[in-house]
Protein backbone atom coordinates (compact mmCIF):
# COMPACT_ATOMS: atom_id res chain seq x y z
CA UNK A 1 0.00 0.00 0.00
CA UNK A 2 1.38 3.41 -1.01
CA UNK A 3 1.89 6.20 1.55
CA UNK A 4 2.51 9.94 1.19
CA UNK A 5 5.47 12.02 2.32
CA UNK A 6 4.26 14.13 5.30
CA UNK A 7 6.03 17.23 3.87
CA UNK A 8 5.48 17.30 0.10
CA UNK A 9 2.80 14.54 -0.09
CA UNK A 10 4.72 12.57 -2.72
CA UNK A 11 3.65 8.89 -2.75
CA UNK A 12 6.20 6.21 -1.87
CA UNK A 13 6.33 2.52 -0.97
CA UNK A 14 7.07 1.93 2.73
CA UNK A 15 10.28 0.04 3.62
CA UNK A 16 11.59 0.49 0.06
CA UNK A 17 12.87 4.08 0.22
CA UNK A 18 14.66 5.90 3.04
CA UNK A 19 14.27 9.52 1.90
CA UNK A 20 11.71 11.36 -0.20
CA UNK A 21 12.85 11.69 -3.81
CA UNK A 22 11.29 15.17 -4.04
CA UNK A 23 11.92 17.05 -0.78
CA UNK A 24 14.54 14.74 0.81
CA UNK A 25 12.58 14.11 4.01
CA UNK A 26 13.68 11.09 6.11
CA UNK A 27 11.03 8.35 5.58
CA UNK A 28 12.61 5.58 7.67
CA UNK A 29 10.26 4.31 10.42
CA UNK A 30 11.03 4.95 14.08
CA UNK A 31 12.85 2.06 15.82
CA UNK A 32 10.73 0.00 18.24
CA UNK A 33 10.65 1.45 21.74
CA UNK A 34 9.64 -0.50 24.78
CA UNK A 35 6.47 0.95 26.19
CA UNK A 36 5.79 2.97 23.01
CA UNK A 37 7.03 6.34 21.81
CA UNK A 38 6.46 9.13 24.41
CA UNK A 39 3.55 11.44 23.60
CA UNK A 40 5.72 14.55 24.13
CA UNK A 41 8.14 13.35 21.46
CA UNK A 42 5.30 12.65 19.06
CA UNK A 43 3.85 16.12 19.62
CA UNK A 44 7.23 17.72 18.99
CA UNK A 45 7.67 15.63 15.84
CA UNK A 46 4.29 16.79 14.53
CA UNK A 47 5.38 20.45 14.98
CA UNK A 48 8.67 19.73 13.23
CA UNK A 49 6.84 18.12 10.29
CA UNK A 50 4.40 21.07 10.14
CA UNK A 51 7.29 23.54 10.07
CA UNK A 52 9.05 21.59 7.34
CA UNK A 53 5.83 21.53 5.37
CA UNK A 54 5.46 25.32 5.62
CA UNK A 55 9.05 25.82 4.49
CA UNK A 56 8.45 23.47 1.55
CA UNK A 57 5.26 25.29 0.50
CA UNK A 58 6.96 28.67 0.74
CA UNK A 59 9.88 27.49 -1.39
CA UNK A 60 7.46 26.17 -4.01
CA UNK A 61 5.71 29.55 -4.14
CA UNK A 62 9.03 31.31 -4.60
CA UNK A 63 10.00 28.90 -7.40
CA UNK A 64 6.64 29.51 -9.09
CA UNK A 65 7.09 33.30 -8.76
CA UNK A 66 10.57 33.04 -10.26
CA UNK A 67 9.16 31.08 -13.20
CA UNK A 68 6.49 33.73 -13.78
CA UNK A 69 9.14 36.45 -13.79
CA UNK A 70 11.28 34.49 -16.26
CA UNK A 71 8.29 34.05 -18.57
CA UNK A 72 7.87 37.73 -19.45
CA UNK A 73 6.19 38.18 -22.80
CA UNK A 74 7.92 39.85 -25.70
CA UNK A 75 5.46 42.74 -25.50
CA UNK A 76 6.47 43.45 -21.90
CA UNK A 77 10.14 43.46 -22.86
CA UNK A 78 9.43 45.84 -25.75
CA UNK A 79 7.40 48.04 -23.41
CA UNK A 80 10.31 48.19 -20.98
CA UNK A 81 12.71 49.02 -23.83
CA UNK A 82 10.36 51.77 -25.01
CA UNK A 83 10.26 53.20 -21.49
CA UNK A 84 14.07 53.18 -21.31
CA UNK A 85 14.20 54.94 -24.70
CA UNK A 86 11.71 57.53 -23.49
CA UNK A 87 13.72 58.15 -20.32
CA UNK A 88 16.89 58.52 -22.41
CA UNK A 89 15.13 61.07 -24.62
CA UNK A 90 14.02 63.00 -21.55
CA UNK A 91 17.58 62.92 -20.22
CA UNK A 92 18.93 64.20 -23.54
CA UNK A 93 16.33 66.97 -23.61
CA UNK A 94 17.24 67.98 -20.05
CA UNK A 95 20.92 68.03 -21.00
CA UNK A 96 20.16 70.28 -23.99
CA UNK A 97 18.17 72.63 -21.78
CA UNK A 98 21.05 72.82 -19.28
CA UNK A 99 23.51 73.55 -22.11
CA UNK A 100 21.19 76.23 -23.48
CA UNK A 101 20.83 77.76 -20.04
CA UNK A 102 24.63 77.84 -19.64
CA UNK A 103 24.92 79.62 -23.01
CA UNK A 104 22.22 82.08 -21.97
CA UNK A 105 24.04 82.72 -18.71
CA UNK A 106 27.29 83.49 -20.56
CA UNK A 107 25.44 85.79 -22.95
CA UNK A 108 23.77 87.61 -20.05
CA UNK A 109 27.12 88.08 -18.30
CA UNK A 110 28.62 89.51 -21.52
CA UNK A 111 25.65 91.86 -21.91
CA UNK A 112 25.99 92.99 -18.29
CA UNK A 113 29.69 93.70 -18.78
CA UNK A 114 28.96 95.62 -22.00
CA UNK A 115 26.25 97.66 -20.27
CA UNK A 116 28.59 98.37 -17.35
CA UNK A 117 31.34 99.50 -19.74
CA UNK A 118 28.91 101.66 -21.71
CA UNK A 119 27.50 103.28 -18.58
CA UNK A 120 30.99 103.95 -17.27
CA UNK A 121 31.95 105.61 -20.57
CA UNK A 122 28.75 107.66 -20.52
CA UNK A 123 29.36 108.68 -16.93
CA UNK A 124 32.90 109.76 -17.75
CA UNK A 125 31.67 111.66 -20.82
CA UNK A 126 28.95 113.36 -18.77
CA UNK A 127 31.43 114.30 -16.07
CA UNK A 128 33.89 115.61 -18.66
CA UNK A 129 31.21 117.58 -20.51
CA UNK A 130 29.82 119.06 -17.31
CA UNK A 131 33.29 120.09 -16.12
CA UNK A 132 34.13 121.58 -19.52
CA UNK A 133 30.80 123.41 -19.75
CA UNK A 134 31.19 124.88 -16.26
CA UNK A 135 34.73 126.04 -17.02
CA UNK A 136 33.49 127.65 -20.27
CA UNK A 137 30.69 129.43 -18.40
CA UNK A 138 33.11 130.71 -15.76
CA UNK A 139 35.51 131.94 -18.45
CA UNK A 140 32.65 133.68 -20.29
CA UNK A 141 31.45 135.42 -17.11
CA UNK A 142 35.01 136.45 -16.23
CA UNK A 143 35.51 137.84 -19.76
CA UNK A 144 32.24 139.82 -19.57
CA UNK A 145 33.23 141.23 -16.18
CA UNK A 146 36.63 142.17 -17.56
CA UNK A 147 34.97 144.00 -20.47
CA UNK A 148 32.70 145.86 -18.05
CA UNK A 149 35.67 146.91 -15.89
CA UNK A 150 37.58 148.13 -18.95
CA UNK A 151 34.54 150.09 -20.17
CA UNK A 152 34.13 151.75 -16.77
CA UNK A 153 37.84 152.58 -16.58
CA UNK A 154 37.75 154.04 -20.11
CA UNK A 155 34.72 156.13 -19.23
CA UNK A 156 36.44 157.46 -16.13
CA UNK A 157 39.57 158.31 -18.11
CA UNK A 158 37.49 160.23 -20.69
CA UNK A 159 35.78 162.20 -17.95
CA UNK A 160 39.11 163.07 -16.33
CA UNK A 161 40.56 164.23 -19.67
CA UNK A 162 37.48 166.35 -20.33
CA UNK A 163 37.76 168.02 -16.95
CA UNK A 164 41.49 168.68 -17.43
CA UNK A 165 40.76 170.20 -20.88
CA UNK A 166 38.14 172.54 -19.43
CA UNK A 167 40.58 173.65 -16.72
CA UNK A 168 43.32 174.44 -19.25
CA UNK A 169 40.96 176.36 -21.63
CA UNK A 170 39.57 178.47 -18.81
CA UNK A 171 42.79 179.67 -17.27
CA UNK A 172 41.25 183.05 -16.81
CA UNK A 173 38.87 181.81 -14.31
CA UNK A 174 41.29 179.18 -12.99
CA UNK A 175 41.85 181.03 -9.75
CA UNK A 176 38.18 181.43 -9.13
CA UNK A 177 37.24 177.94 -10.18
CA UNK A 178 40.36 176.19 -8.83
CA UNK A 179 38.83 175.56 -5.48
CA UNK A 180 35.61 174.41 -7.16
CA UNK A 181 37.52 172.19 -9.59
CA UNK A 182 39.51 170.63 -6.78
CA UNK A 183 36.34 170.02 -4.84
CA UNK A 184 34.63 168.57 -7.94
CA UNK A 185 37.71 166.43 -8.71
CA UNK A 186 37.84 165.28 -5.09
CA UNK A 187 34.15 164.44 -5.16
CA UNK A 188 34.44 162.67 -8.55
CA UNK A 189 37.48 160.70 -7.43
CA UNK A 190 35.73 159.66 -4.24
CA UNK A 191 32.60 158.66 -6.17
CA UNK A 192 34.65 156.73 -8.76
CA UNK A 193 36.54 154.86 -6.06
CA UNK A 194 33.26 153.96 -4.40
CA UNK A 195 31.88 152.70 -7.69
CA UNK A 196 35.04 150.70 -8.37
CA UNK A 197 34.92 149.19 -4.88
CA UNK A 198 31.23 148.32 -5.36
CA UNK A 199 31.96 146.75 -8.74
CA UNK A 200 34.92 144.82 -7.29
CA UNK A 201 32.72 143.62 -4.42
CA UNK A 202 30.02 142.61 -6.90
CA UNK A 203 32.59 140.77 -9.02
CA UNK A 204 33.93 138.99 -5.95
CA UNK A 205 30.40 138.00 -4.93
CA UNK A 206 29.60 136.73 -8.43
CA UNK A 207 32.89 134.82 -8.51
CA UNK A 208 32.02 133.18 -5.17
CA UNK A 209 28.57 132.27 -6.50
CA UNK A 210 30.13 130.77 -9.65
CA UNK A 211 32.57 128.74 -7.56
CA UNK A 212 29.70 127.54 -5.31
CA UNK A 213 27.62 126.57 -8.36
CA UNK A 214 30.59 124.71 -9.85
CA UNK A 215 31.28 122.94 -6.56
CA UNK A 216 27.61 121.95 -6.13
CA UNK A 217 27.35 120.72 -9.73
CA UNK A 218 30.58 118.73 -9.39
CA UNK A 219 29.41 117.18 -6.08
CA UNK A 220 25.97 116.40 -7.49
CA UNK A 221 27.48 114.80 -10.60
CA UNK A 222 29.86 112.71 -8.49
CA UNK A 223 26.96 111.55 -6.26
CA UNK A 224 24.86 110.63 -9.29
CA UNK A 225 27.78 108.74 -10.85
CA UNK A 226 28.40 106.84 -7.60
CA UNK A 227 24.67 106.00 -7.30
CA UNK A 228 24.54 104.76 -10.92
CA UNK A 229 27.70 102.69 -10.42
CA UNK A 230 26.33 101.20 -7.16
CA UNK A 231 22.98 100.41 -8.79
CA UNK A 232 24.70 98.79 -11.78
CA UNK A 233 26.93 96.76 -9.50
CA UNK A 234 23.88 95.49 -7.54
CA UNK A 235 22.06 94.60 -10.77
CA UNK A 236 25.09 92.78 -12.09
CA UNK A 237 25.43 90.76 -8.89
CA UNK A 238 21.72 89.95 -8.94
CA UNK A 239 21.80 88.85 -12.60
CA UNK A 240 24.98 86.83 -12.08
CA UNK A 241 23.62 85.11 -8.96
CA UNK A 242 20.30 84.05 -10.48
CA UNK A 243 21.58 81.37 -12.90
CA UNK A 244 23.98 79.99 -10.29
CA UNK A 245 21.14 79.30 -7.89
CA UNK A 246 20.06 76.33 -10.06
CA UNK A 247 23.22 74.36 -9.45
CA UNK A 248 23.82 75.63 -5.90
CA UNK A 249 23.60 72.67 -3.49
CA UNK A 250 20.85 72.82 -0.91
CA UNK A 251 22.24 72.43 2.62
CA UNK A 252 21.03 69.32 4.44
CA UNK A 253 18.68 69.87 7.36
CA UNK A 254 18.22 67.31 10.09
CA UNK A 255 14.61 66.20 10.52
CA UNK A 256 14.07 64.63 13.93
CA UNK A 257 10.84 63.40 15.49
CA UNK A 258 10.20 63.82 19.20
CA UNK A 259 10.92 60.10 19.61
CA UNK A 260 14.46 60.71 18.31
CA UNK A 261 14.25 59.19 14.83
CA UNK A 262 16.21 61.01 12.10
CA UNK A 263 14.50 61.38 8.70
CA UNK A 264 17.31 63.37 7.07
CA UNK A 265 18.35 60.48 4.79
CA UNK A 266 14.76 59.97 3.61
CA UNK A 267 14.52 63.72 2.94
CA UNK A 268 17.75 63.70 0.86
CA UNK A 269 16.66 60.68 -1.21
CA UNK A 270 13.23 62.15 -1.95
CA UNK A 271 14.66 65.60 -2.69
CA UNK A 272 17.05 64.11 -5.28
CA UNK A 273 14.29 61.96 -6.87
CA UNK A 274 15.76 58.59 -5.82
CA UNK A 275 12.31 57.04 -5.44
CA UNK A 276 13.40 53.39 -5.17
CA UNK A 277 15.96 54.06 -2.47
CA UNK A 278 13.44 56.33 -0.69
CA UNK A 279 10.86 53.50 -0.71
CA UNK A 280 13.40 51.17 0.90
CA UNK A 281 14.31 53.84 3.46
CA UNK A 282 10.60 54.30 4.28
CA UNK A 283 10.15 50.60 5.06
CA UNK A 284 13.37 50.62 7.10
CA UNK A 285 12.30 53.65 9.16
CA UNK A 286 8.78 52.31 9.79
CA UNK A 287 10.19 49.01 11.10
CA UNK A 288 12.67 50.91 13.29
CA UNK A 289 10.02 53.25 14.74
CA UNK A 290 7.75 50.29 15.55
CA UNK A 291 10.69 48.36 17.02
CA UNK A 292 10.21 45.48 14.57
CA UNK A 293 13.45 45.66 12.59
CA UNK A 294 14.56 42.18 13.64
CA UNK A 295 11.14 40.64 12.96
CA UNK A 296 11.01 42.31 9.55
CA UNK A 297 7.31 43.16 9.25
CA UNK A 298 4.48 45.13 10.93
CA UNK A 299 1.30 43.45 12.14
CA UNK A 300 -2.14 44.99 12.57
CA UNK A 301 -1.43 46.43 16.03
CA UNK A 302 1.90 47.89 14.85
CA UNK A 303 0.11 49.75 12.05
CA UNK A 304 -2.75 50.96 14.25
CA UNK A 305 -0.37 52.13 17.02
CA UNK A 306 2.30 53.68 14.77
CA UNK A 307 3.29 57.12 16.22
CA UNK A 308 1.30 59.97 14.68
CA UNK A 309 4.23 62.40 14.42
CA UNK A 310 6.51 59.93 12.64
CA UNK A 311 3.73 58.91 10.22
CA UNK A 312 3.04 62.56 9.38
CA UNK A 313 6.76 63.31 8.82
CA UNK A 314 7.09 60.37 6.40
CA UNK A 315 3.88 61.30 4.57
CA UNK A 316 4.77 65.00 4.47
CA UNK A 317 8.19 64.38 2.89
CA UNK A 318 6.69 62.15 0.17
CA UNK A 319 3.91 64.64 -0.63
CA UNK A 320 6.28 67.64 -0.63
CA UNK A 321 9.03 66.25 -2.88
CA UNK A 322 6.63 64.54 -5.33
CA UNK A 323 4.48 67.68 -5.75
CA UNK A 324 1.45 65.87 -4.37
CA UNK A 325 1.78 62.68 -6.46
CA UNK A 326 3.02 60.27 -3.75
CA UNK A 327 2.39 59.76 -0.03
CA UNK A 328 0.09 57.91 2.39
CA UNK A 329 -2.42 60.79 2.51
CA UNK A 330 -2.58 60.79 -1.32
CA UNK A 331 -3.24 57.04 -1.25
CA UNK A 332 -5.93 57.50 1.40
CA UNK A 333 -7.80 60.03 -0.77
CA UNK A 334 -7.66 57.65 -3.75
CA UNK A 335 -8.89 54.82 -1.49
CA UNK A 336 -11.89 56.94 -0.43
CA UNK A 337 -12.58 57.94 -4.06
CA UNK A 338 -12.68 54.23 -4.96
CA UNK A 339 -15.39 53.62 -2.35
CA UNK A 340 -13.29 52.64 0.67
CA UNK A 341 -14.32 53.82 4.13
CA UNK A 342 -11.54 54.93 6.51
CA UNK A 343 -13.08 53.10 9.48
CA UNK A 344 -10.82 50.04 9.63
CA UNK A 345 -13.42 47.72 8.10
CA UNK A 346 -12.76 45.33 5.21
CA UNK A 347 -13.90 47.19 2.04
CA UNK A 348 -14.46 44.10 -0.09
CA UNK A 349 -12.51 42.60 -3.00
CA UNK A 350 -14.07 44.88 -5.62
CA UNK A 351 -12.95 48.10 -3.94
CA UNK A 352 -9.48 46.70 -3.24
CA UNK A 353 -9.05 45.67 -6.88
CA UNK A 354 -10.33 49.05 -8.07
CA UNK A 355 -7.91 50.85 -5.73
CA UNK A 356 -4.92 48.70 -6.76
CA UNK A 357 -5.76 49.28 -10.44
CA UNK A 358 -5.86 53.03 -9.78
CA UNK A 359 -2.43 53.22 -8.09
CA UNK A 360 -0.79 50.69 -10.43
CA UNK A 361 -0.36 47.79 -7.99
CA UNK A 362 -2.58 45.65 -10.20
CA UNK A 363 -1.98 45.55 -13.96
CA UNK A 364 -4.20 43.71 -16.47
CA UNK A 365 -5.99 41.88 -13.65
CA UNK A 366 -2.79 40.65 -11.94
CA UNK A 367 -1.16 42.03 -8.80
CA UNK A 368 2.51 42.98 -8.88
CA UNK A 369 4.47 39.83 -8.07
CA UNK A 370 7.27 41.66 -6.23
CA UNK A 371 8.47 45.03 -5.05
CA UNK A 372 10.93 45.26 -7.97
CA UNK A 373 7.97 45.39 -10.37
CA UNK A 374 7.01 48.88 -9.11
CA UNK A 375 7.55 51.94 -11.30
CA UNK A 376 10.11 54.14 -9.57
CA UNK A 377 9.62 57.24 -11.74
CA UNK A 378 7.57 60.31 -10.82
CA UNK A 379 6.77 60.92 -14.48
CA UNK A 380 5.74 57.35 -15.38
CA UNK A 381 4.20 56.03 -12.12
CA UNK A 382 0.46 56.52 -11.47
CA UNK A 383 -0.59 58.92 -8.74
CA UNK A 384 -0.39 57.22 -5.33
CA UNK A 385 1.92 54.46 -6.61
CA UNK A 386 4.48 55.13 -3.85
CA UNK A 387 5.25 54.35 -1.09
CA UNK A 388 4.46 50.73 -1.97
CA UNK A 389 2.40 49.72 1.08
CA UNK A 390 3.13 45.97 1.06
CA UNK A 391 6.85 46.75 0.93
CA UNK A 392 6.41 49.20 3.78
CA UNK A 393 4.80 46.71 6.16
CA UNK A 394 6.83 43.70 4.86
CA UNK A 395 3.96 41.41 5.80
CA UNK A 396 4.25 38.02 4.06
CA UNK A 397 1.95 35.07 4.67
CA UNK A 398 1.39 31.79 2.84
CA UNK A 399 -1.23 33.68 0.80
CA UNK A 400 1.18 36.42 -0.33
CA UNK A 401 1.02 40.11 0.63
CA UNK A 402 -1.51 40.86 3.38
CA UNK A 403 -2.96 43.70 1.28
CA UNK A 404 -6.33 43.83 3.04
CA UNK A 405 -4.97 44.57 6.52
CA UNK A 406 -2.49 47.03 5.08
CA UNK A 407 -5.25 49.05 3.41
CA UNK A 408 -7.95 48.93 6.04
CA UNK A 409 -5.67 49.85 8.96
CA UNK A 410 -3.04 52.23 7.53
CA UNK A 411 -5.42 54.13 5.22
CA UNK A 412 -7.95 54.45 8.04
CA UNK A 413 -5.57 56.48 10.17
CA UNK A 414 -7.20 59.81 11.08
CA UNK A 415 -3.82 61.57 11.20
CA UNK A 416 -3.35 61.26 7.41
Amino acid sequence: MMEKCPVCETEYTPNEVETCSVCGYDLTPYPPVIGGIPSGFLEKEKKRIAAAKRVWQLSQKRIAAAKRVSQLSQSQVESAQAMVSQLQSQLDETTRKIDGFTTTQSRLESQVEAIASQLQSQNEAIASQSQSRLESQIEAIAYQLELQIEAIASQLQSQNEAIASQIQSQKAIASQLQSQNEAIASQSQSRLESQIEAIASQLQSQSSQIEAIASQSQSRLESQIEAIASHLKSQRKAIASQPKQISKPVPDTRILSSSGFDYSQLNRLLKSGQWKAADEETAKMMLAVAGKTQRGYLDDDDIKNFPCEDLRIIDGLWVKHSNGRFGFSVQKQIYINCGGKPDGSYPGATIIERYCDEVGWRVNGSYLSSWSDCTFSAAAAPRGHLPYLPASVRRVTLDGWDMNNCLKHLLSRTDL
